[in-house]
């Protein structure tokens, strides 16, 4: 495995071999190309080096005095945004209105020409290579295909492609009555254009499954999005890095891997665990989920403490039932809690038991951020996978307060 040292400057996160990259034209800081879509701009923005350019006073206008930038390239071999002329792999770009010629990468950071106060064009830029348009889309103006080697543009609001000549007659979106409605021409026409096939294989559900090749089902192919297609993550965590922390060959892990996907994505919460609602608080502890199993024992044990009081009093009495109100009182009380606790464990365990995973998992990302991904999954796997060795520490637990119990008894006489 290589070593993850190549890691996006904006999540952080190892930039794997079959990551979609891109770098930044000024600095060269690699960055996942979803992540660099939704930030927009370089986080290293503010230390790039900004160019100047030469400037014209328009002063023969009745104008008052206004100022022009001139475009550093006006034979289009170069970028107007970073300056560097252009190579032959470059992709471009240029303005409908002024005709400036950017790398599409320059002009993703910006999103907007350089030149914009010389013209109130609306238009975005883009070329007949975007990913976003296939041999399939059409102009929404003309009607003839938008891949067929003219210049594209696109609608800031709406991201509709149309060709620059068809934009020059116009200057409107053809979807522009659509926009108050917040419509997104690329997600519209993902949803439209993906075939059939191709929607089952990547919607996948969130239901509890479990398969023998589950584990290298999930490495090779995630759980996608249905809405974009998007990989799944739980609240920043892959779904390869759940599937080692949860146990890679652990027969529950396909129903807890696709729980938390679920609860991340739905911003649901509750679920059934009739493991933890039996066994708790030594479930939590077979899953290592240390904390939270220590304070359900210590809460369990002083919950039980009246009703082990009540039991002493009558097993020391020889089977005759002693009164003692305040005692049976407690009791029942805490009797009343017990069953609100357990009925808590039920619905929330699964919720608990994801967050617990989440926080673990990213310390150990932290942690493990310069090692090789074989030695980072081992981490994942030695610190989540359960152990019922875990369960032997919660019996112990468990019998220390009894014995804690017993000494405080006899310190005090409560129980001749």
């Amino acid at each position: 495995m290589d070593r993850m040292n190549e890691r996006c400057a904006i999540c952080g996160e190892p930039i794997e071999s079959d990551d979609k990259k891109v770098f930044c034209p000024d600095c060269g800081a690699p960055m996942h190309d979803d992540c660099f879509q939704l930030a927009g701009k370089c986080p290293n923005n503010e230390n790039h080096i900004t160019r100047t350019v030469n400037t014209i006073d328009f002063t023969n206008i009745s104008e008052p005095k206004k100022k022009r930038t001139m475009h550093l390239y006006p034979d289009g071999d170069g970028c107007e945004i970073c300056g560097k002329p252009f190579s032959e792999t470059d992709e471009k770009v240029f303005c409908p209105e002024c005709g400036a010629s950017m790398h599409r990468l320059c002009y993703s950071m910006t999103h907007t020409c350089p030149y914009i106060e010389e013209h109130g064009n609306k238009a975005e830029i883009g070329t007949n290579t975007s990913p976003a348009v296939s041999s399939e889309p059409v102009c929404d103006i003309c009607g003839n295909k938008l891949d067929n080697g003219e210049e594209i543009v696109y609608c800031p609001e709406c991201g509709t492609p149309v060709h620059s000549l068809c934009w020059e007659k116009t200057h409107v979106c053809p979807n522009e009555a659509r926009h108050a409605s917040g419509y997104d021409w690329e997600s519209d026409h993902r949803k439209r254009s993906r075939p059939e096939q191709e929607i089952r294989n990547t919607d996948q559900t969130m239901r509890s499954i479990s398969f023998e090749n589950f584990p290298q089902m999930i490495m090779e192919n995630p759980i996608r999005s249905s809405e974009d297609g998007e990989e799944l993550t739980c609240y920043g965590v892959k779904q390869s890095e759940l599937l080692h922390f949860l146990g890679y060959e652990n027969f529950s892990t396909p129903r807890f891997l696709t729980l938390f996907l679920n609860m991340a994505n739905s911003g649901k919460v509750f679920s059934l665990n009739l493991s933890a609602w039996f066994f708790a608080p030594f479930y939590h502890f077979y899953r290592r989920m240390t904390g939270p199993a220590i304070i359900l024992s210590l809460a369990t044990f002083i919950l039980m403490v009246p009703t082990l009081l009540l039991e002493l009093l009558y097993w020391s009495n020889s089977g005759n039932n002693v009164v003692n109100d305040p005692l049976a009182n407690a009791a029942t009380v805490t009797s009343y809690i017990m069953i609100i606790v357990r009925v808590l464990i039920l619905i929330f365990s699964d919720y608990i038991y994801m967050r617990w995973s989440v926080n673990k998992i990213l310390t150990l990302r932290e942690r493990y951020k310069d090692a090789t991904t074989d030695e980072y999954y081992a981490a994942l796997e030695h610190s989540g996978n359960p152990r019922m060795l875990y369960v032997l520490g919660g019996i112990s637990l468990m019998m220390f307060l009894v014995y804690l119990l017993n000494i405080f008894i006899a310190a005090t006489g409560m129980i001749s």
